[in-house]
């Protein structure tokens, strides 16, 4: 189950226009402002390379989870601590189910893994989900402290899941090479996703 190393070399940067030797950087023209350095990459486009390497499936799994548990949980709440204490069980016990599911389903083709390695791989491996849900939780909270009654804090976070999944499908879409109407189109079918939660949200409310 150990997964294999990333195999891609590192980025060479561009030849320079100063004529100096390869992997320095030429002289500034006039007025020019100067670039990265060689080799460094924006942040979001690293993040997409990771996220190319390895799926983030369980960081959104977390997020959606979180996001209902919130919708739901937060209707007539008494005190905020119980959202709180709601989402992080949900998001515990489903951690554990996907653990299971992928300790023991997989071990039906697995022979050279005992079912005890496959478990603590899977906890490992997993933990994507318990990360997904933090940050709902955190905005969540952070919305609370600022004053908002339990509802309201939760819609706060509900709707920033709802951004975040739109930026990942946005990023998903952007380098799978969507641009345009495509890319817009896409970016609000992935936000859909979490639009049901807020629709769930004032269903119940």
């Amino acid at each position: 189950m150990d997964q294999s190393p990333d195999e891609r070399g590192p980025v060479a940067p561009p030849p320079t226009a100063g004529g100096g030797a390869t992997g320095q950087v030429g002289p500034q023209a006039d007025g020019e402002p100067a670039g990265p350095p060689p080799g460094v990459r924006p942040l979001w486009h690293r993040v997409g390379d990771r996220w190319e390497r390895e799926p983030p499936h369980d960081l959104l799994y977390g997020a959606i989870v979180a996001g209902f548990v919130m919708a739901v949980s937060s209707v007539h709440a008494p005190t905020g601590d119980r959202v709180v204490v709601a989402t992080g069980l949900v998001a515990v016990g489903y951690w554990l189910a996907h653990c299971y599911v992928d300790a023991v389903s997989g071990r039906f083709r697995d022979s050279g893994h005992s079912l005890w390695d496959r478990t603590r791989a899977a906890l490992r491996l997993n933990v994507g989900v318990l990360l997904g849900a933090v940050p709902g939780i955190v905005v969540y909270l952070v919305a609370y402290a600022f004053g908002l009654d339990v509802e309201d804090a939760a819609l706060v976070a509900v709707w920033f899941t709802v951004l975040l999944l739109g930026v990942v499908g946005f990023l998903a879409a952007y380098r799978a090479g969507a641009r345009g109407t495509r890319l817009v189109g896409e970016t609000l079918l992935a936000a859909a996703f979490a639009g049901v939660v807020i629709g769930v949200k004032y269903l119940l409310h």
